[in-house]
């Protein structure tokens, strides 16, 4: 079931059945309510005044054109060099600055699904083509899914993901949370998080292939070749992450800013490779005129 209400001056649907309720604005295409079995499971915005003080933490938003970073804020596509605004030291972050987290997006229900689409002009935020974001909430029992489409009129580089932050039990810190990660390998990266196109070995606190308690803090992407990239408990709550992409990205919250506190959530954000563009040995982003782009995420709840 779905309803309509408001958060701030933006529209919000509010998706609900007897297990969960989900509620996204168009701003940003963001939650800012995930509750199961009437408890809220997510950190998030309360208000909009909220995320305008602590913008840059991402809570529960829409990421686009380009989930994670983009090394020296520029990639070269089929001989064309693209130069792209720096939002985190010489890098971009997320799509740049007053990327589609920031968008009021256009929202249609779908029979018992709310469909979330934004258009980007060509040369918006320095990306090639004109391009049309798809992002749609649905909920299967006791699962949220989230599945994303794209299309362009010219080649361009297209990684979307979602970055919820989770605490299942509302606990201090998130680092006394037991979390699994399928994983093959982690990206190894220099000071800035640009990956250095190696691929290390998940060992020492890396080594999450069986639930144990996280204990230390992490910002990594994971490589996660399983549609079951990771697990997560906390007190009596269960969550596990699907997805088609190919990697997840962990981070722990250490540098969350006020209002909120450090290591009050753990955002698990399936997504490409960062850096991808620029290194052809990863997973291609590339979307072409005439392709189409389907990818999900789905985070399903159990009681434990």
């Amino acid at each position: 079931m779905i309803r309509k209400e408001l958060f701030g001056n933006y529209d919000q649907y509010v998706l609900f059945n007897d297990e969960l309720e989900v509620a996204v604005t168009t701003f940003g295409a963001m939650v800012t309510r995930l509750k199961y079995k009437g408890t809220e499971r997510a950190v998030c915005y309360s208000t909009p005044e909220e995320e305008n003080q602590a913008a840059n933490a991402f809570l529960c938003k829409t990421i686009g054109r380009y989930a994670n970073r983009i090394g020296s804020a520029s990639f070269t596509l089929d001989g064309v060099k693209y130069d792209l605004p720096a939002n985190e030291g010489v890098n971009q972050l997320h799509g740049g600055p007053e990327a589609f987290d920031r968008r009021i997006w256009n929202a249609e229900v779908q029979g018992d699904s709310v469909q979330f689409s934004l258009f980007s002009p060509d040369g918006d935020n320095g990306f090639p083509g004109n391009f049309i974001m798809t992002v749609r909430y649905s909920l299967r029992g006791s699962a949220v899914r989230i599945d994303f489409g794209g299309a362009t009129d010219k080649a361009t580089v297209y990684a979307p993901t979602v970055h919820h932050y989770f605490n299942l039990n509302d606990a201090e810190s998130v680092l006394n949370a037991k979390l699994q990660v399928n994983a093959t390998g982690h990206l190894d990266v220099d000071g800035g998080l640009i990956p250095t196109g190696k691929v290390l070995p998940c060992e020492g606190k890396f080594a999450l292939n069986e639930l144990r308690i996280l204990g230390e803090d992490l910002d990594d992407c994971f490589l996660t070749p399983e549609e079951l990239l990771c697990v997560l408990e906390m007190g009596n709550c269960r969550l596990e992450t699907w997805s088609d992409m190919p990697a997840v990205q962990i981070y722990t919250g250490a540098s969350l800013p006020v209002p909120f506190r450090k290591n009050q959530g753990i955002a698990i954000e399936p997504e490409f490779y960062p850096d991808s563009p620029n290194h052809p040995e990863f997973p291609s982003t590339v979307l072409r005129p005439g392709e189409s782009f389907s990818k999900y995420i789905e985070y399903r709840f159990f009681e434990v």
